[in-house]
């Protein structure tokens, strides 16, 4: 399965954020299957400090870490880089919920212990729904410029 998911050689570049290096280990492992890049944090606050440096596509973080929180890191992002892709993972027996992580903005979620399939296939609708509402949005955003210049060119020809 992970191998018809193949992307292409570093397709994405996903910002892991995990306190616990081998959920981490695993994370990346995963991703470098799939084809994409990776940049590494241990916790929110890191996360934010290598998000200025890199460009980074989407994020997987965990929700209880020390420093900062996922869902203080979720929305801390979106209000710095709104429309960014984040998927937040939550543990069986957390006191966190898949719907807290929802509210603040996460766009996925996934409970630990996962599958790589499941991961994989959570990961690229996160990463595909994302790429199409920019698209939309684009789309949106052109055909309202297109009526605008409409707007002048018929405010335009009305003038003659």
């Amino acid at each position: 399965m992970v191998k018809e998911l193949r992307t292409g050689p570093s397709r994405y570049t996903i910002l892991v954020v995990d306190d616990e290096e081998s959920i981490r280990n695993l994370v990346v492992t995963s991703l470098s299957k799939l084809g994409h890049s990776y940049v590494i944090a241990i916790d929110g606050v890191d996360a934010l400090n290598k998000m200025k440096g890199n460009k980074i596509d989407a994020v997987i973080t965990d929700i209880k870490m020390p420093n900062m929180d996922g869902i203080t890191l979720t929305s801390e992002m979106l209000i710095q880089y709104p429309g960014l892709p984040i998927m937040v993972m939550i543990a069986f027996k957390e006191e966190y919920s898949a719907g807290i992580a929802i509210s603040a903005g996460a766009r996925e979620f996934i409970k630990k212990p996962f599958s790589i399939d499941e991961f994989a296939i959570r990961l690229h609708k996160m990463i595909n729904d994302s790429e199409t509402l920019r698209r939309l949005i684009s789309e949106k955003n052109g055909d309202e410029d297109m009526q605008d210049l409409m707007n002048e060119l018929g405010a335009a020809i009305k003038k003659k």
